[in-house]
Formats: structure tokens, C-alpha cells, sequence
């Protein structure tokens, strides 16, 4: 059984008490540790601002959404889209598709396993963290923790459901009305925010009717929003982080 530590993780407890991960190595060497997946001000808060509330608003308006979310990590953006669905009274049949990108192999399989209660090939420190995580995300809710897994378990039914990483060359399997792009930053991902590579998903992917929402506001993200036919919104950061961007088109 493969601890995080195994994998290049460590686990930080954030401010509201929701765990994130934390790779072990920085990319450059400049400083003694990787970066995180999360703000410490609250890795599951942050989550719920920045893409709980775009994708209830998809969830509102669009019959059997279609959901595409770049990095998995440690499946926050897919509970929320459960939390968000279940919380309106809908149930994964009114979600069309989840599709969700992650370079580790090692996270798509821990995921996958834990949705379907194989517990018994998890590490504890493992199986602890996804309790926790789901734990924050029902926090405030009258959801039965339980239900959200079951909720993704009709989307991810084993582990070839989980691409892995996104390519320069990918060829998307849908076109989709929300893009949750959450991926390492430019420093960690480089290609994943380059222009061309933005305008290349948001063209081939975007629906008519769609929105982009992430935490990152990126010169080159924006450029790419707009020459695709987005408006781009620039929505408050996280916790005094800078602004965080929404890019909407016909929505």
C-alpha cells in the first residue's frame, strides 16, 4: 500500500480544517518544498467559491450538463459537482458526463478504489484524508456523505473513467457547459496555460453555451476567453488571493 508520502505528497491541513496535498519537491529548487493544491486558507472553502458556484449555475440552467474538470488531485471539484447536484434534488442521471483530467496515476486509482469502498488496498493515511475531504464538503448540509459517492460512483465506475494527463495533442471526448480548470500553475504545468493550448480546449470543447471558471487570472487565459467568444469576469480571489476568473459564453 502506497502512503502520499510514496506518491511526492504531504498532506497540510488548511484553515477550515479540509486537507490538501502538497507535492515534496519544488519544480525549480527554489524553495525547500512543492507547490500546494490549495490555498491554506481552506483547500475545500476555496473549492466551493470558486467552482461550487459556477457549477450550481450550470446545474440551474443547462438539462444534463456536461462537466469537464482539469486535475482531479484529491477529487474535491467532483464532489462539489455531486454536493451541488444533490443539494437542487437532482441525481447523476441529470448529470450528462463528468469528465476529469489527472497526470498521477496514483490519484486517479486511490480515488476510484475509495468511491467503491475497496478500503482494504488503501493506506490509512490515505483513506483518512478522502474521509476528511468528504467530510468538509457535506460540512453545513444535510447530505448523507454517502449519497455524494454514490453520485460519482455512477460516473467513475472504475478507473479507466479517469483520463490522465491532459495533452497538447488531446482530443476531447464531448464538448461541455463547464470548464473547471484547476490545474497546477504555470510554474508546475507550463503547457496546461499556455494561449494556444487554451484557445485549442476552449474551441474544441466549450459548448455554445458554456462557462470556464478557475482560480488563476492569467494574462494568457484571458486573451484565450475572449478570442473564443467568452466574456471574461474577474471575480474576487480566495482569501485576499488575486482575482480569480470566470469566462461565460451565452450563459
Amino acid at each position: 500500500m502506497k502512503s502520499w508520502a510514496d506518491i511526492g505528497f504531504e498532506i497540510e491541513i488548511t484553515g477550515d480544517e479540509s486537507p490538501s496535498l502538497r507535492l515534496l519537491e519544488s519544480i525549480d529548487g527554489a524553495t525547500d518544498r512543492g507547490e500546494t493544491m490549495h490555498h491554506s486558507g481552506g483547500a475545500c472553502s476555496e473549492t466551493l467559491m470558486i467552482y461550487g458556484q459556477p457549477a450550481a449555475q450550470v446545474l440551474q440552467k443547462v438539462q444534463k450538463p456536461h462537466f469537464l474538470v482539469v486535475g482531479l488531485g484529491l477529487g474535491y471539484i467532483e464532489l462539489v459537482i455531486a454536493r451541488e447536484a444533490l443539494l437542487m434534488g437532482k441525481t447523476a442521471a441529470d448529470v450528462g458526463l463528468i469528465t476529469s483530467y489527472e497526470s498521477v496515476p496514483e490519484l486517479r486509482e486511490f480515488f476510484v478504489q475509495w468511491l467503491h469502498e475497496d478500503r482494504a488496498n488503501l493506506h490509512p493515511e490515505v483513506l483518512q484524508t478522502y474521509d476528511q475531504v468528504l467530510q468538509s464538503i457535506c460540512r453545513h448540509t444535510d447530505l448523507d456523505p454517502q449519497d455524494l459517492k454514490f453520485f460519482l460512483k455512477n460516473h467513475f465506475s472504475d478507473i479507466s473513467k479517469i483520463s490522465g494527463a491532459l495533452s497538447a495533442d488531446v482530443e476531447l471526448v464531448s464538448k461541455y457547459h463547464c470548464i473547471l480548470y484547476d490545474a497546477f500553475s504555470s510554474k508546475t504545468s507550463p503547457h496546461l496555460w499556455e494561449e494556444e493550448f487554451l484557445n485549442k480546449i476552449l474551441r474544441e470543447g466549450a459548448e455554445e453555451k458554456s462557462l470556464l471558471t478557475t482560480y488563476a487570472c492569467k494574462g494568457s487565459l484571458k486573451r484565450a476567453l475572449k478570442s473564443q467568444g467568452f466574456e471574461v469576469v474577474l471575480r474576487e480571489g480566495f482569501q485576499g488571493k488575486r482575482n480569480s476568473t470566470l469566462g461565460l459564453k451565452s450563459i
